[in-house]
Parts: structure tokens; C-alpha cells; sequence
């Protein structure tokens, strides 16, 4: 300090009152705020004074005005202890105040006799918190001890204080030294932290000496002893090998011996034990760890037990190629082993085989019994296939019901076959299953290996082609797969986009094929037939596409519009003037399964203004193979509406009577196939006959379709049928050809077969005999029929009312007896006769016995003779009960009876 400010000092202290003026003084001077006020002279002693901004020094004579100055002071810092003042010398001063650490000297009652520089820059002017470590400094004694203050700067310090007892001048004093710590303790901090993080940590961790050749462990966490089952005693000192079992991956060994003679970091997957033995996958990472001078000394590994998640991924890799349910290959690790079959196949030249196996009757059961049935029943159906097959063979499942089988290594193709009748076998075998005794069958497809084949998955695909043929030929057997399926296939697809086009584009047609009713000989109505005219194709027939749609569901949409427009066609044909028009329409199963197909029949009746009791829904009787109760109900709804039901098809398909008598039908349809041999084939005709008779008794009416000839139509209408349909009368035409064809009605048949002269029908494969008989016959009046061909005798039959019939015995095609026999079942009211120069006893006799014949009779004849049993044959026919003949018999008498 200079002069000046010694003066203005001085001026202070004479002034008592003036506090603030010493303020205004510390806070204008900065050099006296960072002096220590060495000496205070008071009473002849000096005092050390400090302010609150560091240490300085005030060199001042003794003066008694003084003692104010430091009463002032003291109460600026009231907290500043009491210094006792001091006497050191400048060079001890000097050497204690270069001192980093603290030194305090302190009396038996706590008060600071010395404080050196480096005590006011730890504590501040706060000299007194020593004080309140004094009673530490008396228990520690001679130790050390740690405590905290908070720093200039608000931040939290720790201090290290360490005391001793000494004498100093001539009294016992507490000589301290007090050292900041607080970068060690925040290290020791910070090193507990760590250590209880990795104690804490679920990884395993282990620290190894780097040094050393063997890398003897040196550390273990918990989580590495519950991890191995190994203690800290068990493995310090010793290499990690002790983990290591006979099948550790050698690779991922050598990568770890490479990376730590480099001293890098490495991390592998390898397979380890654990202190029992039991394996576990370890995901190990180590890593070197080097001092300060960089260089490795230790290394430490982190362990982790991925054994859960290898098995999880272990199981989703198996899912992932293997079905759930059944455990057998799906259809991806089908497809890599078909490769790979396949690359050895064209190595070796052999041949292979791949099997699609649907179960026949497999929804029914889940259906009726539940889920869980269905599911004991595939694994079961997986089981026998499993067992019936070959060590080298494959079975897969593909989905739901259906299963493919490779079978490699085939000497030949044929070898494919003895197993495959061996899984149909197997497969067909009872299933016992809670409770139920299940049977199923299989239909197998079975595809060949070849040079043509370009991937694994088209066997496949060939195989489920054949398996479809096998579905289609009735079930519960095999089929080969041929290069017409694939064909087939293709065209199924490009038929189903185009049909889809067609429907969009209303690109279809209704052609009408009318129908006669024979009481009155008129077209009583027609039936809706749907046409495809295809650009590129040209006419596709309804046999083709109708099934096709049925599969696909598009039927649901073709059928509405073909309902549709056939309404509105024939509403038109009423307005026109044909007032009692019926229009027949087919309805597929699949539209009648619909919840809401009476609806739509409703809403198609009240677009088009239709009269409901003009119109007939036809429908076949497989719709009653599923979904009975439903389907009657849905038809019962049609009815209630007024609409009429036609069972068309009767006799090809379900034909169940005690369904149909339940069914709300109005009409019966025949079947064509019963149609056409009906005038010459026995069973037939009776088949014909029999339904005829049911339906009448059932008060029905009968539709017989297939009528293409005339004896077809004289041979119906004789037996009483309702309504006729078929090429005879009309072709299927467009609508815009309908109504000319009404107007003009059906073709007359040639024939009268009400005619009541007697007719002789005469059969003989030599037309010399034919001419020679029909000379001397006519001369009695009959009107005489006469053909050398036995098939054309049974349209002759039909056209015509025949009472007698003369046939030869010898004929190529057929024999006379054989020919008469047929006749006596389809027109049992005949009078039936042989003429021939031919005598086969046995023959003969047994044809009269069975009621065949009625005579033979040989050539050469005589004529009167002959006459005469002709004669007397129309007179047998006149006497024969009239009321025991079958329907088809005629009630006209000849005129021949005596």
C-alpha cells in the first residue's frame, strides 16, 4: 500500500461512525481487498486481519484508534474465528504459504493460532468450519478424516483433514493439514459406481491378466457365476478354457487365440458348459485393456447366455420349414430337398416320384365334430404316412388336408405304384379318436421326373393335377399326371379371365328352347338356356364354362343376370300375346346356398313385372347332398312367392325319395340319358316307365328332354308323359327367333299312333321273305310294317300301335328271341311270334316258357296255315283283361275277335 492509502486509513479509523465509509474503501481499492492485514498493532500486539476476498497485507504502527478498525472487521466476517496473533519469519512464512495443502495450528480450545496461504484459498475466510471438525480431529487422533464443505462457488468439495498433537511455544496445540480431495473421491466414487454396475449387470463379465501366457482369470461377477455355476475359487487363477467342452466349435476357438495374441477385440457365438456339464451358447465379445502407457494388460469378456434364444430362433427356423401341427416339412423344405432330389436323380439316372395326397370326406368331420378332432386326425393321417414310407422318403404337409410324398432313388417309375396302393391301404384304415371311430380315403396324384420338368415345384403342381383326376373318378384311388392336365389346367385359367370379362362386358346370351305339351300338341313354354360366343374361341357350350363358374364362384352373378333377363324375355312374350308362356330357368346349387336367394328371385319378378306363377326354377338333385334343411327351406320361400320347382336331371344324381317327397316341387325332369336307347333298351324303358307311374302318383308334372326322334316322341306321349323337349321340335334359339317359332308351333308327328287298323310288324334280314309275307298278309286288311334291321323294329314299334309281331330267328345283329324278349318288357301287350328255318330247342323253348313268345312257327310255310295263326295271334290280343295292361297299352280292339 502507498502512502495515500495509509493516510485515508487513518482518516477512517478518527471517524468511528463512518462504516460505510470503509466500504466505499474496500470496494474502490482493489489491492487492499486482496492484502492481508498482517499486523493489527493493538494493545503492542499485532493481529492478522483478512477480508472476504483474500489475504493482504497492512504494516501499521501501534495505535490505540486501531482497536476500532478491528472491531469493524470482525464484524464484517462474524464468523472469521479469533487469530491469536503469531510471530514466524518471513522465510518460514514463505515456505508454509507455497504449500499446496492447508496448515493450521490450532490451541486446546479450537482456535486458530496459524493459517497459511494455501488455508485461506481452500476455506475461504470461513476458518471457522475448523472448528467444527475439531471434536473429528480429537476422535480420529492421529488419522486422517473426510469431510465436505460447499466451495466459493456454491460447488460441493471434499476435504482431508489430518491432525496432530505438538508442543509449540512451550503449549500443546493441533498442528492440521488439510488437503482437497475432491478429484479422488470423485474417482473412488465413480470407481464404485462401476463396480456396482458390474456386479448388478445380468451379463457375465470376467477380467483375465494380459501379461501372462495362460491369462489366468483375475475377476468374476455374479452374473458369471449364476450364469456358469463356476465361484470366484473355482476358476481364479485359471484359463477360460475351463468352459470349453469336446464339441466347441475349433473356428470359433482359433478366433479367439488369433484376436488376443493380437490384443484386438473379437466377438463369437460358440457353444460352451457350464459347471454341471449342461451346454449353453455363450455370445462372447473380449476386449484388451491397456494402462496409461497404452500398453494391454488385461483383457475383459462379457458373456452372454443366448441359449433361450438360439432355441427360439432354433424353433422359428423349424416352423419356418415345418408344419406346426403335424411336425413334417412344409412346403418350402419340401421345394429344397425336391432340388436337391432332383440334381441326384439326373446324376444317377434314376427316377423320381412325387406324390399329392387330398383326404376324401375330411370337412364333414371337421364340421360335424369339431377343430380339434380335425387336427387329431391330420397328426394321425402324418403318423401312417410317416410309417408306411421308405427311411429315404419325404412327406410334407402342404396344407389343411392335403400332403405331398417325394420318393426318391425309383429303380423304375412303376416302383411308385406298390407304394402308393400301400398309403391308400393304410390310409383307408379305421381312426380311433375320442371316442369315434373315423373312416377317410385319399386320392393320390402321382407325377414323374423327366427332362422337361424346369423346377422342383412343378412335379408338385403336376402331382395336385392328377390328384384332381383322381378326385373326378370318384375318390379313394390314383392317377397318373399327364401333359393334357397341364394343358387343361391352362385353359382352365384362361377360359375363368376371359368368362370374368364376358359377365363384366354382358357379353353372354340367353338362347330359349321350347317345350311341347303333349295333351294339345303346342308349346306350352321354353326353357332359358345361357350361350358364349367368344371372339378368339368361338362358341363355347354351357357343359365347359357352367362348371367352371360354379368352381370359381362367378356363377352367383351370371346366374342373377341370366334370371334376370329371362323374366324380362318372357314378360315381353306375354305382352305379346302368349299369355300362359312358361319360362324354365336353371339355378346352380351354389345360388340356392345363398341366404338371400329368394329375395333375389323376388326382386327379379318385380324389375321385370314377371308373373311368378309363370315361371320355374330347375334345379338338380345334388343340391340336397348338402345343407338339406336349408336348401328346403330356401325353395319352400319360392314357393311361398308362387313361383314353381322343377327337379331337373331326375335319376343321375342323389335321387334320394325320401327327400323329394319333402321337396316343394312341381315338376319332374327325366334325364336324357334314360331318353335315348328308351325304345329299345328294356331297362330304360322300365326306369322311364317307373317314373311316369311315381310322378303321377305324386300329382307332379313330368318333363321328359332329349326328344330327337319321332318314335322318342310317339313312345313318350303314349306313356302319358306331360311336356316334351329336344332337337325334334326346336333347336335352342336366340329371343329374337323365339316368338316365330311359337307362332308356328311344333312339327305334327307323321305317324296317327291312334290308328285303330290292326298292324303287323314283320322283322326279316332277307327282303325276299319281307315282300313275299307282306303279299299275302295284306290281303286280311292288317297294315303291315316290315324292316330287315332289329333296331329300326324298335322305332317302328314306337311310332306305331302294334298288336302282332312275326320275327325271323337268324338275324346278324340280333337274334329273333333276344329282339322279342326286349320287346316283351317294353310292350308286354304284344302278341310276339318266330318264323324261321332255323330250330335251336333249348332257345325256343325257354323263350316260350319265359312268356317271350307266343308261337314258333317254321319255314317254308303254308299260307293258310299262317294266315290262320295270324289271325288267331290279333284275336289272343283282343281277348287279353284290359284293365291288368300296363299304361302304355292300347284299349283298341283290332275288329279280329270272333
Amino acid at each position: 500500500m502507498d502512502d495515500h492509502d495509509n493516510q485515508a486509513l487513518t482518516a477512517l479509523l478518527i471517524s468511528h461512525d463512518d462504516e460505510p465509509a470503509l466500504d466505499a474503501l474496500l470496494a474502490q481499492r482493489p489491492p487492499v481487498r486482496r492484502q492481508l492485514v498482517e499486523l493489527l498493532v493493538f494493545n503492542g500486539a499485532s493481529v492478522p486481519l483478512i477480508d472476504t476476498q483474500g489475504l493482504a497485507t497492512l504494516a501499521l504502527g501501534p495505535q490505540p484508534e486501531l482497536g476500532w478498525l478491528a472491531h469493524q472487521l470482525r464484524q464484517k466476517n462474524a464468523n472469521a474465528p479469533e487469530l491469536v496473533p503469531t510471530s514466524l519469519s518471513d522465510d518460514t512464512r514463505t515456505l508454509l504459504d507455497q504449500l499446496p495443502d492447508a496448515i493450521l495450528v490450532s490451541d486446546t480450545r479450537g482456535r486458530v493460532q496459524y493459517a497459511n496461504a494455501a488455508a485461506y484459498t481452500l476455506l475461504g475466510a470461513d476458518l471457522s468450519a475448523l472448528t467444527n471438525v475439531h471434536t473429528l480431529q480429537d476422535a480420529a487422533s492421529e488419522s486422517s478424516v473426510e469431510f465436505n464443505i460447499e466451495g466459493a462457488s456454491g460447488e460441493p468439495r471434499t476435504l482431508e483433514l489430518r491432525s496432530i498433537t505438538t508442543q509449540w511455544r512451550d503449549r500443546p496445540h493441533r498442528l492440521a493439514v488439510v488437503r482437497d480431495v475432491s478429484r479422488r473421491a470423485q474417482s473412488e466414487a465413480r470407481l464404485h459406481l462401476l463396480q456396482r454396475s458390474i456386479e448388478a449387470s445380468s451379463n457375465g463379465i470376467i477380467i483375465t491378466g494380459g501379461a501372462e501366457d495362460d491369462y489366468p482369470i483375475l475377476y468374476i461377477n455374479p452374473a458369471f457365476s449364476r450364469m456358469t455355476g463356476y465361484s470366484q475359487d473355482d476358476v481364479l487363477g485359471k484359463n477360460c478354457r475351463i468352459l470349453q467342452g469336446p464339441d466347441t466349435e475349433e473356428e470359433r476357438r482359433r478366433e479367439i487365440r488369433e484376436a488376443l495374441e493380437a490384443q484386438r477385440e473379437v466377438s463369437v457365438v460358440m457353444r460352451n458348459y457350464r459347471h454341471d456339464g449342461e451346454p449353453f451358447w455363450n455370445d462372447l465379445y473380449i476386449a484388451p485393456v491397456p494402462d496409461e502407457q497404452g500398453e494391454v494388460g488385461h483383457f475383459v469378456g462379457i458373456l452372454n447366455d443366448i441359449s433361450a434364444q438360439r432355441a427360439a430362433q432354433s424353433e422359428m427356423a423349424f416352423n419356418a420349414s415345418h408344419d406346426v401341427l403335424t411336425g413334417l416339412p412344409n412346403r418350402s423344405l419340401l421345394e429344397d430337398r425336391l432340388e436337391q432330389a432332383l440334381r441326384l436323380v439326373v446324376r444317377h439316372r434314376l427316377s423320381l416320384a412325387v406324390l399329392v395326397i387330398n383326404l376324401d370326406g375330411f370337412k364333414p368331420v371337421n364340421d360335424s365334430l369339431g377343430h380339434r378332432t380335425g387336427d387329431q386326425l391330420l397328426v394321425a393321417v402324418a403318423d401312417r404316412l410317416g410309417q408306411s414310407l421308405r427311411p429315404g422318403d419325404t412327406v410334407a404337409r402342404l396344407g389343411n388336408d392335403e400332403f405331398a410324398v417325394l420318393l426318391p432313388d425309383l429303380a423304375v417309375p412303376e416302383d411308385s405304384v406298390g407304394i402308393v396302393e400301400k398309403l391308400l391301404a393304410r390310409l383307408s384304415e379305421p381312426y380311433p379318436i375320442d371316442q369315434h371311430q373315423l373312416y377317410i380315403t385319399a386320392s393320390i396324384g402321382i407325377a414323374l421326373s423327366n427332362e422337361q420338368v424346369g423346377d422342383a415345384m412343378t412335379l408338385v403342381q403336376h402331382a395336385n393335377l392328377a390328384m384332381g383326376q383322381a378326385k373326378r373318378a370318384g375318390r379313394n384311388t390314383y392317377r397318373w399326371y399327364t401333359s393334357r392336365l397341364i394343358r387343361d389346367a391352362n385353359h382352365r385359367v384362361a377360359l375363368r379371365n376371359s368368362l370374368e370379362q364376358a359377365i363384366i362386358l354382358n357379353k353372354l346370351q340367353l338362347h330359349y328352347q321350347p317345350q311341347v305339351n303333349c295333351q294339345d300338341w303346342r308349346f306350352s313354354g321354353s326353357e332359358a338356356l345361357v350361350r358364349w360366343v367368344e371372339p378368339e374361341r368361338g362358341i363355347i357350350l354351357p357343359g365347359e364354362f357352367i362348371p367352371l363358374a360354379e368352381e370359381t364362384g362367378q356363377i352367383i352373378r351370371l346366374g342373377a343376370w341370366v334370371l334376370e333377363q329371362a323374366c324380362r324375355d318372357n314378360r315381353s312374350l306375354i305382352d305379346a300375346g302368349f299369355t300362359h308362356h312358361r319360362m324354365a330357368v336353371n339355378i346352380s346349387p351354389l345360388q340356392l346356398r345363398q341366404p338371400n336367394f329368394a329375395d333375389t328371385v323376388r326382386q327379379a319378378l318385380d324389375r321385370t313385372g314377371h308373373p311368378p306363377e309363370l315361371l320355374d326354377l330347375e334345379i338338380t338333385e345334388s343340391v340336397l347332398k348338402a345343407d338339406a334343411q336349408q336348401i328346403v327351406a330356401t325353395l319352400e320361400a319360392i314357393r311361398d312367392l308362387g313361383v314353381g320347382i322343377v327337379i331337373d336331371d331326375f335319376g343321375s344324381g342323389y335321387s334320394s325319395l325320401s327327400y323329394i317327397k319333402h321337396l316343394p316341387a312341381t315338376k319332374l325332369k327325366i334325364d336324357r340319358q334314360f331318353i335315348r336307347d328308351i325304345i329299345s333298351n328294356r331297362k330304360d324303358a322300365s326306369i322311364t316307365q317307373g317314373i311316369i307311374a311315381m310322378v303321377e302318383k305324386l300329382g307332379l308334372t313330368l318333363v321328359v328332354v332329349g326328344v330327337e326322334t319321332e318314335a322318342h316322341a310317339q313312345f313318350l306321349k303314349r306313356n302319358h308323359c306331360d311336356v316334351l323337349q329336344g332337337q325334334l321340335f326346336a333347336h335352342p334359339v336366340p329371343f329374337d327367333e323365339l316368338k316365330p317359332l311359337l307362332t308356328k308351333g311344333p312339327p305334327k308327328l307323321e305317324q296317327d299312333p291312334e290308328s285303330t287298323t290292326p298292324t303287323l310288324l314283320i322283322i326279316d334280314d332277307e327282303p325276299n321273305i319281307l315282300r313275299t309275307l307282306t303279299r299275302l298278309l295284306r290281303r286280311d286288311g292288317y297294315r303291315i310294317l316290315s324292316t330287315t334291321d332289329p333296331q329300326e323294329a324298335f322305332s317302328l314299334l314306337a311310332e306305331n300301335r302294334v298288336q302282332v309281331i312275326l320275327s325271323d330267328q337268324r338275324m346278324p345283329s340280333l337274334s329273333g328271341t333276344e329282339f322279342l324278349s326286349q320287346v316283351k318288357d317294353i310292350y308286354p301287350e304284344t302278341i310276339r311270334m318266330v318264323l324261321s328255318g332255323y330250330t335251336d330247342l333249348d332257345t325256343i323253348t325257354r323263350a316260350i316258357n319265359e312268356g317271350a313268345i307266343y308261337k314258333f312257327l317254321t319255314k317254308p310255310w303254308q299260307d293258310d296255315e299262317l294266315r290262320q295263326t295270324i289271325r288267331q295271334a290279333f284275336q289272343r290280343y283282343d281277348r287279353q283283361p284290359r284293365n291288368g295292361r300296363p299304361d302304355g297299352a292300347s284299349d283298341t280292339n283290332t275288329g279280329l275277335q270272333p
